[in-house]
């Protein structure tokens, strides 16, 4: 995307080096009155730049409409929603089409979670939330198997798959193990889950990496949670029904609830990932979940 669009006239180029500009770099654009963004990198640079846009502060009038496009180790959206432009030639003739008035192509509209804490600077914008055993696993697997830059989900599926198979060999950075308990109250108009829990995630997405929909929640609310008490009652027969595709009420067995909420409410001070990028806990507690309108995404 860089070499494709370096000579286009009226095409702003970002380089992302530093996320602690991106900010200010994205109220440039703003000024400049971009209303198409395109997003060349992984998960954590889509949350990054989604994050500075639909910040309060960010100078867009209306937010603009995204592409995604491949550049990182985990790319969970864009593999549900993302652009696929295979040449530079393909992508510049893309852009120079995309950019003309009254050009009608493809697009998707997804909403995305909105995550607030009391240690965010900007609420969070995100597509998958994890909590417990799920982010500390996510962790483990980034940093302790491959290292930071090997996080592709064939990959960590492999290194979860490991992990699963002997939890009690493999002890996170705290020295404790990578599966535990730990407290966590969730509510939402919905429901009310609380007490010892294993994981829990969230997402608007319509499935995860690998086409895996551990969600069976009824309804047409956009969030789809998913929680497992403390501690998963058989938890290889629960990981297979999973894989297989055959998640659904009967998970309740092992301990696996799942629902559909308008936005959640949860008390808890341990691990949170968005998009495979660690949140800071709140030092309160208290973290709420809601979704953004929805946001246009090219295609």
């Amino acid at each position: 995307m860089e070499a494709a669009a370096a000579n286009m006239p009226g095409v702003s180029l970002v380089k992302l080096d530093d996320f602690n500009h991106l900010e200010v770099q994205m109220a440039g654009l703003a000024r400049q009155g971009v209303r198409q963004v395109y997003v060349e990198g992984g998960d954590g640079t889509l949350q990054a730049v989604l994050t500075a846009s639909l910040a309060p502060r960010s100078g867009f009038d209306d937010v603009p409409e995204f592409a995604i496009l491949p550049g990182g180790s985990t790319n969970l959206a864009y593999k549900v929603f993302g652009l696929k432009l295979k040449t530079q030639n393909v992508a510049r003739a893309y852009i120079e089409r995309r950019a003309q008035q009254g050009d009608r192509l493809a697009t998707a509209w997804h909403r995305a979670l909105v995550v607030d804490n009391a240690s965010l600077a900007s609420p969070a914008i995100g597509f998958l939330l994890s909590t417990g055993s799920l982010a500390r696993a996510m962790a483990y697997t980034q940093q302790q198997l491959h290292g930071e830059g090997h996080r592709g989900s064939l990959a960590i599926a492999g290194a979860m798959a490991r992990l699963m198979a002997r939890p009690s060999r493999h002890l996170g950075r705290d020295g404790q193990p990578v599966l535990c308990p730990s407290p966590l109250t969730v509510e939402a108009p919905q429901f009310r889950v609380e007490g010892s829990h294993a994981l829990s995630l969230m997402t608007t997405l319509p499935s995860l990496n690998l086409r895996l929909r551990p969600f069976w929640g009824e309804g047409a609310a956009p969030i789809a949670v998913t929680h497992a008490g403390w501690p998963i009652k058989g938890l290889h027969a629960a990981l297979l029904k999973v894989l297989v595709g055959q998640a659904g009420h009967r998970m309740v067995q092992h301990g696996l609830v799942s629902h559909r909420a308008d936005a959640v409410r949860l008390d808890y001070k341990g691990w949170i990932m968005l998009d495979g990028e660690m949140l800071p806990a709140p030092p309160d507690g208290h973290l709420a979940v809601g979704v953004t309108p929805p946001i246009r995404f090219m295609r």
